[in-house]
């Protein structure tokens, strides 16, 4: 049986003013082409399809497209809901969207309930699936342990996944390959930065020990970087996001995992790195040498821009992004100001002294030219006159 594991799309996400669909649309439409051409029975998406639960119309019809295609090629996709998921948004579609062959799962359930999945190829084979979307805290820890003790609570919340992990196990069957899907944060899993803080922190991690000694793979979503872990008892990985989400995931290869299996067999998993999509890179340059490279660095994907300046330069922000279209972020790089000692006026100075100090403050102790004084001066002027 193969199959293949995705997650973290994060369709529709607003990065910079930017959707970034059209990359994300090449990163499926790549891997589609490998679902079909390389004859995969099983997509698995780990969760966190869109990045919020009411995504913009583009993001479903991107995701809906994708979604027919596996159908059209006789893939079955597994869905689970991730963080970022509406969970009754995707139940809502997730009826229709079995026409084309995926199952979605909203919320964790019990065995009996839909939180195990029954899987069968053309040829015959059998797969299990226990399936585990995203548990909020308080569906696992209730308002009056977390008021009470956190460290209980942190405790609660481990105890509480590795229970229905637990329960849903016991039903892997040894002449079936079985697999877990989960989107949690586990122990030792390296973040890459573009993770939702509130959700990752270690306190709401599940450990490694939580997971099946039997599965003949675990499918984990919700952290970004593409990883395998270690520590767990069965072969396991973090899929990761398609594309690289933010400037923490600089320098990462984006890939999906494409997993060989058989019941009572070792899996055999290779990934497969993502195409058509822009890597993120930081560039630290003057303005003349910006200018010299901008050919090339308009080639370069989205950039993060550090300029180092003597001085604050108002303009530099629209001449960097007019020479170079694709940088999202430009920043200066001024010298470090001296230690710096109250030198306000005092109380009831002429208002030329309190703009002397306002200035200073504002431009690393230096002070305004005779012009600018003057022209000060003149506004003040004018408003006692008015």
């Amino acid at each position: 049986m193969r199959i293949v594991h995705t997650s973290d799309w994060h369709a529709g996400r607003m990065w910079k003013n930017l959707r970034r669909l059209d990359e994300l649309e090449a990163a499926l439409g790549g891997m589609g082409d490998f679902v079909a051409r390389e004859h995969v029975d099983l997509l698995l998406m780990s969760g966190d399809v869109f990045d919020n639960g009411a995504p913009v119309a583009e993001a479903e019809r991107l995701v809906f497209r994708f979604l027919r295609r596996m159908g059209e090629a006789r893939v079955r996709t597994v869905i689970i809901a991730g963080n970022h998921d509406s969970p009754a948004r995707l139940q809502a579609w997730g009826g229709l969207a079995e026409l084309a062959g995926v199952q979605v799962v909203s919320r964790p359930l019990a065995a009996d309930k839909g939180g195990i999945l029954r899987f069968e190829t053309r040829r015959g084979e059998r797969a299990v699936i226990a399936a585990v979307p995203f548990a909020a805290t308080r569906d696992l820890v209730s308002a009056a342990t977390l008021a009470k003790d956190e460290t209980v609570a942190r405790q609660r919340y481990a105890d509480g996944l590795r229970e229905i992990v637990s329960h849903l196990c016991k039903h892997f069957d040894p002449d079936a390959v079985n697999l877990l899907m989960a989107h949690t944060h586990i122990e030792g899993a390296v973040l890459s930065g573009s993770e939702r803080e509130v959700h990752v922190g270690e306190q709401w991690a599940a450990k490694a020990q939580a997971l099946p000694v039997d599965a003949h793979y675990v499918a984990l979503g919700h952290i970004h970087r593409p990883q395998a872990l270690a520590a767990a008892p069965s072969p396991t990985e973090y899929a990761g996001s398609p594309i690289q989400l933010d400037f923490g995931e600089e320098g990462e290869t984006k890939s999906f995992v494409v997993i060989d299996a058989e019941p009572r067999r070792p899996v055999q998993i290779q990934r497969i790195p993502y195409q058509g999509t822009k890597p993120l890179h930081t560039v630290r340059a003057g303005l003349p040498e910006l200018e010299a490279r901008s050919a090339e660095l308009r080639g370069s994907g989205w950039l993060r821009v550090r300029v180092p300046l003597d001085f604050p330069d108002p303009d530099l922000n629209s001449r960097v992004r007019r020479l170079l279209p694709n940088a999202v972020v430009v920043a200066v790089e001024l010298p470090e100001s001296p230690v710096a000692t109250d030198t306000r006026p005092a109380s009831g100075s002429p208002p030329i002294d309190l703009f002397r100090a306002y200035f200073r403050d504002r431009h690393g102790g230096r002070d305004p030219d005779d012009a600018l004084v003057a022209a000060f001066d003149e506004l003040i002027t004018q408003a006692k006159d008015e």
